[in-house]
């Protein structure tokens, strides 16, 4: 049999088909052919009645399809009507929507509901009605919403998605755009519907519409970038394409020529030589109206959309080694900048295959006639089998017999693999240390096949269990001989992370006599003794978890359950250690006494006067004293902390940079009777000489004492920092905040004209790309090897160029926050050939050129669905979710967050929570490999943070209060009339809010409503700022009706509006809110006791996120309120080059929370002084990795 050809739709659109593409040139000679296509061989009809070509060649395209019908889905199904609005759509009344038509099918009604190709929107009888179905979203600016938060599980079945399920009347189809990568598009009366994503069984007719079309703009386009280019040197990178499919594009290609009349192309060689070669092919001759020209073209005007657009996205770059390792695992053809690593050729693929197999059925054939006989006793070697086996060799435990094995099967499917300890003879078990194959840990199939990690797992295991010998070295690289593993890296399920070796431990644990020589053991005993108390006499001091407790230490404990409940809430509580009981009978676990501590700011309804006020700078660290005494145990105890006299410091300053230093540093003013003191007159100061440890702090000040010159060397160091998909640069610049400096950046780059000029003017040192990252890696690479290479432009003007690249060499780290959308659980409306999918590979293409010292990655939780991480391109890394709340953002925001670290540099922590927050659950994490259990790297258990949550109030308390004014007053109810003269009488301004302008509200400096209230607060203020932006978007006079008419009362929502005011929404049964059961949200306000939901892109009253009015205004939430839910300060001012706040919500929308960054950067600040201080003399080379 011959082999397939491909069709015209699988050389156009190869995102859409499974088949590998291939590279193959078309030359003058095989056009005039009579080559078919492979669906179907269709023979050239020449005729003058172009009217009858047109409908034969349809007839024709319709019989190479199946007949098909249209069955309504199950459920409600809402007709499209002028009333009709999608969720989160706020129509402009001067053009129509622009909405998207996901899972779609065209169908003829008239005739049973039969499937149509959309080709008959255009040629089929005039008299003949179409329509269509499909499941409606907002266009593409509202995809990034879906990317912001993330569901646990995807949907398997977007059909099922309870959204709303559209039926489109008298639909006719847009032109066809020949000149750019843009989607279809139909119109109706009431809106235009970009076509994405067919339904199952209208497939084959959604293809069979593009093919042809798509070669036509294949062509057309190929014809505008090379104008001079011949027919004998055009090439399409796809699979080949027969005379046949270019005889059905060039009507298509006429219809441009006579529509278009552009110059260029009717000169074209190509063109010309293409419409000579194939002369009189059938003209098609439309029958039927058009919709309007492509309204994609709209967004032109918006350069931050349009740089997102599918279309205008580049085609990914990765370095050769990316490429090899992304080899097999990705559709889209990636284009590699430099050398191509050598592919082996099948020969050498299949004799490796050949060489593995054959070790794997030979040590299976072992086991089946090995002998059993152990002897000796606390032995360091032992003959099984005729064989000796010594301490420190390798070896595999066999699996269980018979086993079949089939032809790619791998060591790591059958074995398990171990380091033998000692031997011992009394029970005749030999102590294993156990190693994973790189399989089976979460690189799996991109792990090197070599390749074994040490675990932290050791047993004991009968002698007999032993499999045979392995060869295996630790070596960084990989060995040569094929039947040899290696060692470079030890793996921590728990985690999980994947660390370098430390040697010298190792070695130290080495040399101890059995049983003392396992290094698995050893860090048992270390992990049990921590977890046990154990008192000092000496010292006075009792140890417990890693900690050390002393008299007058202050330190946290368990929150105890509420009343009626098995679950704590709150942070930790607070003592103050008086004394420390030993273990007595029947007790196994000692207390500690102590005299109970409150924070000032839980003092809520208590008013202080001036001179307490100007202590209280810092509420959630406040702490007082009282004279409330207990008893717990020790078994109970969080971690120490640390508690200072407010006279002790000198100055503001002082006490601030001693609160910016650690989350666990406070400070004492009073002591006060109680914890639930009702009066402020009973305080009593503390005095300067406070009782505190002795210890404690004197380990502390040694730390304090060395960190500047820990700085100073650091300092000369210069490193370079790329912050890549910077967005605002919101990553960098608060990681280097908490890193105290450590690493800033020194340069971003950002697709996005406006976030770049954001980034740019809060960090105006800052070198900014405003650019592709996939150009610029090309651009990096080219210039790197002295290539001649065009310089690209600023995108923000497409004129300037952009500065010098970057080049490897003292960089220190690269910051990567990936597009959210293409891995988000929730955006099941994600497009498969969107490359934004991929910028994984570019993220580690700019790791592996630039060799930074470490790589922080940001995305999503179901980010985890991928598994080529950083391992292989030289780095040991762990990873972790983290949630905004936990660290002190007010939010309720789930990340994905990827460490690595060069080898030889220590791999950060990853930070544990500062913050109480009651969503903990999504904190842990399930890898994608092998069914293996959650893991919970990060702390989730409730009443063992430091901190209460902050909520709204707390970040957004000191915003000055304003309304929108109702747009409409004499048609406002009694009551809202009375509230709106009450506000009025307090003198709360009100700003009209008109959807013809770019914003509504207070503008440039703007006075606070008071002074800062608390640490959030304060922080924020920090910096002087002239621009507050605290202004809204600007929305239509109905929706701002609908919103001021909304009670001031917290989780009130569109249930509480007048009948008058209703959208067909509220009221539908087959709407999204119906099938919902009417259930709130929709309109919601916010309770400034709690917390923002996760900030998204699309803020709108009716959106995915519409829990969006202020708590306590008339009006939605401002720019400002926002960028406060992420954490930003106030000095930090967001620039949109074409006016748009909904532009401003985008950027704060993908930025990464001000706080979670800040204490990645103190944990990477923890690690390097640490290993700092460890460092041996120069002659040395330190080692260890953590």
């Amino acid at each position: 049999m011959p082999p397939r050809r491909p069709t015209a739709f699988e050389v156009s659109f190869p995102d859409e088909v499974d088949l590998p593409l291939e590279t193959l040139e078309i030359s003058r000679g095989n056009l005039n052919t009579s080559a078919a296509r492979s669906s179907s061989p269709l023979k050239r009809k020449t005729t003058a009645d172009e009217s009858s070509d047109a409908q034969q060649r349809a007839a024709k395209h319709a019989l190479r399809l199946e007949v098909a019908y249209y069955t309504p889905p199950r459920g409600p199904i809402t007709e499209e009507t002028e009333d009709y609005r999608a969720p989160g759509e706020d129509p402009n009344p001067e053009r129509k929507p622009i909405r998207v038509l996901y899972n779609f099918c065209v169908f003829e009604p008239n005739d049973k509901n039969q499937l149509v190709s959309l080709d008959e929107l255009e040629t089929g009888e005039a008299n003949r009605q179409f329509a269509a179905a499909g499941i409606v979203l907002l266009d593409d600016e509202d995809d990034e919403d879906y990317g912001q938060e993330d569901g646990a599980d995807a949907v398997g079945d977007v059909e099922e998605i309870d959204r709303d399920y559209l039926r489109l009347n008298d639909v006719s189809l847009c032109p066809f755009d020949y000149f750019t990568n843009a989607p279809v598009f139909v119109e109706t009366q009431f809106a235009i519907y970009e076509l994405r994503g067919p339904l199952r069984r209208y497939k084959p007719f959604f293809k069979e519409f593009l093919a042809s079309r798509g070669v036509a703009r294949a062509i057309v386009m190929r014809a505008m970038v090379r104008p001079q280019e011949r027919l004998k040197d055009f090439r399409i990178g796809a699979p080949e394409i027969t005379s046949g499919d270019l005889r059905e594009a060039i009507p298509y290609i006429r219809e441009v020529l006579e529509e278009n009349g552009d110059a260029l192309l009717r000169n074209s060689p190509l063109i010309k030589e293409l419409l000579t070669s194939i002369p009189n092919t059938d003209r098609r001759r439309r029958t039927r109206p058009r919709g309007r020209a492509n309204p994609q073209r709209s967004f032109l005007g918006n350069p931050d959309l349009a740089v997102l657009k599918a279309e205008n996205q580049s085609p990914t770059q990765v370095t050769p080694l990316i490429a090899q390792l992304a080899k097999g695992y990705f559709e889209e053809t990636l284009q590699v900048v430099g050398p191509p690593p050598k592919d082996p050729t099948r020969a050498e693929i299949d004799t490796r295959k050949a060489v593995a197999l054959r070790f794997l059925k030979q040590s299976i054939a072992r086991i089946r006639t090995q002998e059993k006989r152990p002897y000796g006793h606390y032995v360091e070697e032992a003959s099984i089998g005729g064989e000796v086996y010594k301490t420190g060799e390798f070896v595999n435990r066999p699996p269980i017999l018979p086993v079949e094995v089939p032809s790619d099967a791998v060591l790591g499917d059958f074995f398990w693999f171990a380091r033998i300890v000692y031997f011992n003879v009394d029970n005749k078990t030999a102590h294993l240390h156990w190693l994973e194959h790189g399989s089976q840990v979460t690189l799996q199939e991109m792990a090197h096949e070599q390749e074994l990690f040490l675990t932290s797992l050791c047993e004991d295991q009968p002698i007999g269990f032993i499999g045979g010998k392995l060869s295996v070295v630790y070596s960084m690289d990989p060995p040569h001989r094929k039947d040899q593993y290696f060692i470079r890296r030890v793996y921590d399920e728990q985690g999980p992370s994947c660390t370098s070796l430390d040697q010298d431990r190792m070695n130290l644990i080495f040399r101890n006599s059995p049983p003392e020589n396992c290094l698995s053991c050893w860090r048992t005993d270390i992990h049990n003794a921590n977890a046990e108390p154990s008192i000092s006499e000496k010292n006075a001091e009792v140890t417990y978890q890693g900690h050390k407790y002393h008299v007058h230490d202050f330190f946290l404990y368990n929150a105890p359950p509420v009343e009626g409940s098995q679950t704590p809430t709150g942070p930790a509580h607070i003592g103050y250690i008086q004394s420390i009981r030993k273990h007595q009978r029947g007790r196994a676990v000692p207390k500690i006494e102590f005299i109970k501590v409150g924070r000032i700011g839980d003092l809520r309804g208590i008013q202080q006067d001036e001179n307490a006020r100007a202590r209280n700078l810092y509420p959630e660290r406040h702490v007082f004293l009282t004279d409330e005494k207990a008893e717990v145990l020790v078994s109970e105890l969080v971690r120490p902390i640390h508690v200072f006299s407010w006279d002790f410091f000198l100055d503001a300053a002082e006490l601030k940079r001693w609160v910016d230093y650690s989350p666990y540093h406070f400070y004492c003013a009073y002591r006060l009777p109680s914890l639930a003191t009702e009066s402020w007159v009973q305080r009593v100061p503390v005095r300067k000489t406070m009782y505190i440890c002795q210890f404690c702090p004197s380990d502390m000040y040694r730390r304090e004492h060395r960190e500047p010159e820990f700085d100073a060397q650091h300092a000369g160091k210069r490193y370079q920092c790329l912050d890549l998909f910077g967005g605002t640069g919101a990553f960098s610049q608060a990681f280097a905040e908490g890193s105290g400096g450590l690493l800033k950046p020194t340069h971003l780059i950002e697709i996005s004209p406006s976030a770049a000029r954001t980034s740019q003017k809060n960090a105006p040192n800052v070198v900014t790309y405003c650019q592709d990252a996939n150009v610029l890696l090309r651009y990096f690479i080219k210039s790197k090897a002295n290539h001649e290479v065009e310089i690209p432009c600023q995108l923000w003007d497409n004129k300037t160029p952009v500065p010098p690249p970057m080049e490897p060499g003292n960089v220190g780290a690269i910051f990567a926050g990936l597009p959210c959308q293409s891995h988000s659980g929730l955006n099941m409306f994600r497009k498969a050939e969107d490359r934004k999918s991929n910028l994984i590979l570019t993220a580690l293409s700019y790791v592996d050129f630039l060799r930074p010292d470490f790589f922080f990655l940001e995305n999503v939780p179901g980010f985890l669905k991928y598994n080529l991480l950083a391992e292989q391109a030289g780095r040991h890394r762990g990873l972790a979710r983290h949630g905004a709340g936990n660290y002190g953002a007010p939010q309720n925001r789930i990340r994905f967050f990827l460490v690595a670290a060069r080898h030889g540099l220590p791999l950060p922590d990853m930070p544990q929570p500062t913050h109480d927050f009651e969503v903990t659950n999504q904190l842990r994490m399930q890898l994608p490999y092998n069914n293996k259990p959650r893991v919970a790297p990060i702390r989730t258990t409730r009443g063992t943070a430091a901190h209460g949550s902050i909520s709204i109030e707390d970040a957004t308390g000191d915003l000055p209060p304003w309304d929108w004014k109702h747009p409409d007053k004499k048609n406002a109810s009694p009551n809202l009339k009375k509230l709106i003269d009450e506000r009025r009488r307090k003198n709360v301004p009100v700003y009209a809010c008109d959807h013809k302008k770019s914003h509504c509200g207070p503008e440039g400096v703007v006075a606070y409503k008071h002074e800062p209230r608390t640490s959030y607060q304060r922080q924020a203020r920090e910096r002087p700022t002239q621009d507050l932006q605290h202004y809204t978007r600007c929305l239509l006079p109905k929706t701002v009706e609908r919103v001021v008419t909304i009670p001031l009362e917290a989780g009130a929502d569109f249930r509480s509006l007048p009948d008058n005011l209703a959208e067909w929404q509220f009221f539908s049964p087959v709407s999204a809110v119906g099938r919902n059961r009417f259930r709130g949200g929709l309109y919601g306000r916010l309770d400034k006791s709690g917390y923002f939901p996760t900030t998204v892109t699309n803020m709108h009253p009716t959106a995915k996120q519409s829990k969006v009015l202020a708590p306590d205004c008339l009006r939605m939430v401002s720019v400002r309120e926002l960028a406060r839910s992420q954490g930003f300060p106030d000095w930090f001012c967001f620039v949109s080059v074409n006016d748009n706040v909904v532009t401003l919500h985008r950027q704060i929308g993908n930025a990464v929370p001000w706080q979670v960054s800040r204490a990645l950067g103190r944990e990477l600040r923890a690690a390097l002084f640490e290993k700092w201080k460890r460092k041996p003399p120069p002659a040395e080379e330190d080692v260890e990795m953590q």
